[in-house]
């Protein structure tokens, strides 16, 4: 009879709370639906954050653990594993590598001794001056022109007393003498009109003046 009853309370709980659902107050309504909504977006942050958080924190427990292990108990148990002599023995591949080292380090030193002697012992001379060409391309342009010579262009030697001058002449002296003539003057002949004879010139050889030319009658 119990098993019977609590169907039909539950149907007259229904439909008792049935109508009275449907006349709520709307703003209460409006309160309930924000309230929802705040609700739901806090629990998807909470789910957001412990997704988050959960693999950091499984994370730093195992670091942390691992931590305590080597700091604590990981020598004992190598030394309880084997062999110590064994286990700090060196390899042969090791070894060569450090014999290789040992040799690439003695020769490293070997080069640097050898550079500083070469350094202290070298002595650095100055580069001579450049050489002109400028002749090259001028000789190029006219192929008649001779190259200069290599001492430079050469100084005019300056003039001493008793040598020649811009003429042949000896530079103390003057001009030469004009050569005597053996032969007198021709005789100029009067004009008409008459007029007297021009004036004979003197010095002449022998010291004996020219006779007076005869006028025509």
């Amino acid at each position: 009879m119990a098993l019977c009853l609590v169907p039909k309370l539950m149907k007259q709980e229904s439909s008792e709370s049935g109508p009275t659902g449907q006349s709520l107050d709307p703003q209460l309504e409006r309160q309930v639906e924000t309230i929802r909504n705040l609700v739901e977006s806090y629990m998807r942050i909470v789910t957001k954050t412990t997704r988050d958080m959960v693999p950091k924190a499984i994370m730093m427990l195992i670091i942390n653990n691992t931590k305590d292990f080597i700091n604590g108990e990981l020598l004992a148990h190598l030394y309880a594993s084997g062999d110590q002599a064994s286990m700090m023995e060196e390899s042969a591949d090791e070894a060569q590598k450090r014999e290789e080292m040992l040799r690439m380090y003695h020769a490293c030193k070997e080069a640097l001794r050898i550079i500083g002697d070469v350094s202290m012992a070298t002595f650095s001379t100055p580069v001579p001056p450049p050489v002109k060409n400028d002749w090259l391309s001028s000789g190029l342009d006219n192929p008649r022109l001779s190259p200069p010579s290599p001492g430079g262009p050469r100084k005019a030697a300056p003039q001493q007393q008793g040598s020649l001058g811009s003429m042949g002449a000896p530079a103390g002296r003057g001009p030469p003498p004009a050569p005597a003539s053996a032969r007198p003057a021709p005789a100029i002949p009067n004009r008409p009109g008459g007029g007297a004879a021009p004036p004979l010139p003197g010095g002449r050889p022998g010291g004996q003046a020219l006779p007076a030319p005869l006028i025509p009658s």
